[in-house]
C-alpha cells in the first residue's frame, strides 16, 4: 500500500479514501465525550491548523446519514469498541464550514453565508416531513433554505 501526502485537504472522508498520511487525532472524539462535561466545545487555532479537518472527522464519526466504519478502521478510536457502537453514526449532524466565506464587504460575505446555510438546509430538507417540527421552526427553516433571510438584528434567523 502506497500512501501520499495530502496538503490542504480538509475533508476527512476524502483524506482517508485517498490513503493519504494522517496523524491520528481520533482519540479526541473519545476524550470530548467521556472526559468533559461541556455542552459546547470551541476549537480555536491559527489558520491552516486543521480545524475544518477536525470538524469533518467529528461529522463523519457521529452522522447518522453515514456509515463510517471503513474510514475509521485502524485508527485509535476503534479501540473503544463499546463507545463506537454507542456513538458512531448515531446522531444527526449539521456541519457547516465557513472557511471559504470571505469577501471585500459585509453584503458579499453575508450572501456567501446565506448560501452556506441554504445548502445545509437543503441537505436536511427531509426534516420538513417530520410532524414534530414546530410551525414557526418550519417557517424559519424554509426561509433559510430559500435564502430569504433578514439582516434585522431582532430576527431569530439570518
Amino acid at each position: 500500500m502506497e500512501f501520499s501526502v495530502s496538503v490542504g485537504e480538509s475533508d476527512f472522508y476524502d483524506l482517508r479514501k485517498a490513503e493519504s498520511y494522517y496523524v491520528d487525532k481520533t482519540d479526541i472524539i473519545y476524550e470530548l465525550i467521556q472526559n468533559t462535561k461541556n455542552k459546547v466545545t470551541l476549537f480555536t487555532r491559527p489558520r491552516r491548523f486543521g480545524k475544518t479537518l477536525m470538524m469533518s472527522m467529528l461529522s463523519n464519526f457521529f452522522s447518522i446519514k453515514k456509515d463510517s466504519r471503513d474510514i475509521f478502521e485502524g485508527l485509535k478510536i476503534t479501540e473503544y469498541k463499546e463507545f463506537c457502537e454507542k456513538w458512531m453514526n448515531q446522531y444527526p449532524v449539521l456541519f457547516i464550514s465557513f472557511k471559504d466565506v470571505e469577501a471585500e464587504n459585509f453584503n458579499d460575505a453575508y450572501e456567501m453565508l446565506q448560501i452556506r446555510v441554504a445548502d445545509a438546509c437543503k441537505e436536511y430538507a427531509d426534516l420538513l416531513e417530520n410532524e414534530i417540527l414546530d410551525k414557526d421552526d418550519r417557517e424559519i427553516f424554509l426561509r433559510l433554505k430559500s435564502k430569504k433571510s433578514s439582516k434585522n438584528s431582532n430576527s431569530v434567523y439570518f
